[in-house]
């Protein structure tokens, strides 16, 4: 017997009910439901449901099937009806595996993972922040995205970041509303050091998610971790097909 986990947004009414009859469904069909014990994880909800779900899974390497329930669901692989076809699929092994980079910041004796990115900006309203990235840059600017390959479609395309490809490695260092125009943004392979030179109310928040309140001064490191988050793929994955449809990427006015 196969031993699956589900993970949902259990504030929400609409998901949380629907995921108890997916369980209900599950169970019927010969399933085990134990996410300590997972073979692999189906994930109801939209991305920001997932990004939980790749940081709780990470340490244990256990895979994710997203099931778009909300939201754009650009990390999601099939939608709730599809479900039950896909579980098929998986059973006879008609997969691939899809590993994604994740990126840490340690700060203040904490480390936080993060699938998208970690971002540091002021809480205060109409309020910068000048963050130096030793050896770099300094930057002026309303906040500082370091991002993944996958998050490079999120925060880091609304500031006018680089869209990398799904297995690229590499993270990317971007402003936003940065107070110099000769200021782009930068790619990296390596970690970096930033030092909060000035913010007195500012935060880091991983993935939107979680976070620390910062001081000046204070010394963060951005780095790739030794962590990945595994999707599961039922066919092949077109990412610039996906990047067209979600955005509008490369189609005529």
């Amino acid at each position: 017997m196969t031993t699956i986990g589900v993970i949902f947004k259990q504030e929400d009414r609409l998901i949380a009910g629907t995921a108890q009859q997916v369980i209900k469904e599950l169970k019927k069909m010969g399933y085990r439901v134990n996410l300590a014990r997972a073979k692999f994880a189906v994930v109801l909800g939209g991305d920001g449901t997932i990004l939980r779900a790749a940081r709780l899974l990470a340490k244990s390497k256990t895979p994710i099937l997203g099931v778009h329930m909300g939201g754009l669901g650009f990390s999601s692989e099939v939608e709730l009806h599809e479900l039950t076809d896909a579980l098929e699929q998986i059973k006879k092994g008609k997969f691939t595996i899809d590993e994604r980079t994740m990126i840490e910041a340690l700060v203040a004796g904490r480390k936080l993972i993060a699938l998208n990115d970690i971002v540091i900006s002021n809480s205060g309203i109409a309020r910068v922040i000048r963050l130096e990235i030793k050896g770099l840059a300094e930057y002026i600017s309303d906040g500082v995205i370091f991002s993944t390959a996958t998050g490079s479609t999120a925060y880091n395309l609304s500031a006018g970041g680089p869209i990398l490809t799904p297995d690229s490695k590499s993270l990317v260092i971007t402003a936003i509303c940065q107070h110099s125009i000769s200021t782009r943004p930068i790619v990296i392979e390596r970690p970096v050091t930033a030092v909060l030179n000035r913010g007195k109310k500012a935060i880091l928040t991983a993935d939107g998610q979680q976070l620390v309140l910062l001081h000046e001064r204070q010394k963060i490191m951005i780095q790739r971790s030794k962590l990945t988050t595994r999707f599961i793929r039922l066919g092949e994955y077109d990412f610039f097909t996906r990047v067209k449809e979600a955005f509008g990427f490369g189609s005529r006015l």
